[in-house]
C-alpha cells in the first residue's frame, strides 16, 4: 500500500508538473497605469484643469476738451436786381468745454473648470472653459481660455490664473443690472452724433 501511495503521489506530481499554468490576473482599480502614490496631472486632450482666477485691476480714464469759435460776417446791400436787399451782419460765438472721467475697478475671485483642447508641439496645453452663474434675475456667463505649462499645474490639477499665458476672460451678463447700466436709446443716438 505504501508503494501504491508513492506511485500515486509520483504520478500526481508529474501530472501537476506537466500541466501548463496561466498566471493569475485580476482587474485592478488602478488600470490606467498611474501610481497609487502620485496624482495624474492633465497632459492630453480632454483632461480637466481647474483655474483659480484671482484678478483685480483699477483703471482711470480722463479727458478734457475745450473749444472756442467766433464767426463774423458782414453782407452789404444788394446790387442790380438785388438792390432791394439791405445790408446786414452776423456775429456768432460758440464755446464748449467738457470733462470726462471714467473709473473702473474689477475684482474677480472664482474657480473655472477648463478642458484641454489642444497640446502644442512643446507640450504646453491649450485650455478653454465656460461657466454660467444665475443670481436672482441676473445671469452671468464667463468664458476662460489660455495656454498653460504642465509644469505649473498643481498636484490636484489646479493652476493660478497668473500662470496662464494668453489668458482671456470674457464676462457677458443679462438681466436687470445689465439693462440699467446700458445707456438708453436716445442717449446712444446723441453720443453717436456728438
Amino acid at each position: 500500500m505504501k508503494s501504491m501511495k508513492k506511485i500515486l503521489l509520483s504520478a500526481l506530481a508529474i501530472l501537476v508538473a506537466l500541466t501548463p499554468f496561466s498566471s493569475a490576473s485580476a482587474n485592478s482599480l488602478w488600470s490606467d497605469g498611474s501610481s497609487l502614490f502620485s496624482d495624474r496631472k492633465a497632459s492630453s486632450i480632454g483632461d480637466i484643469v481647474l483655474v483659480r482666477v484671482v484678478e483685480s485691476y483699477s483703471d482711470v480714464d480722463q479727458g478734457r476738451t475745450t473749444s472756442d469759435k467766433e464767426t463774423e460776417e458782414d453782407f452789404g446791400t444788394g446790387n442790380g436786381i438785388l438792390s432791394f436787399l439791405r445790408g446786414f451782419g452776423i456775429n456768432t460765438s460758440t464755446s464748449m468745454e467738457g470733462n470726462t472721467r471714467v473709473e473702473r475697478t474689477k475684482r474677480t475671485n472664482m474657480l473655472v473648470s477648463c478642458m484641454v483642447t489642444d497640446v502644442m508641439p512643446n507640450g504646453n496645453l491649450v485650455i478653454h472653459g465656460e461657466r454660467s452663474m444665475v443670481n436672482g434675475a441676473e445671469r452671468t456667463n464667463v468664458r476662460y481660455s489660455g495656454v498653460v505649462r504642465p509644469l505649473d499645474i498643481g498636484h490636484n490639477n489646479t493652476i493660478d490664473s497668473t500662470r496662464v499665458a494668453q489668458a482671456e476672460m470674457i464676462f457677458n451678463g443679462k438681466g436687470v443690472i445689465t439693462r440699467t447700466q446700458r445707456p438708453g436709446l436716445i442717449s446712444q443716438i446723441l453720443q453717436a452724433i456728438f
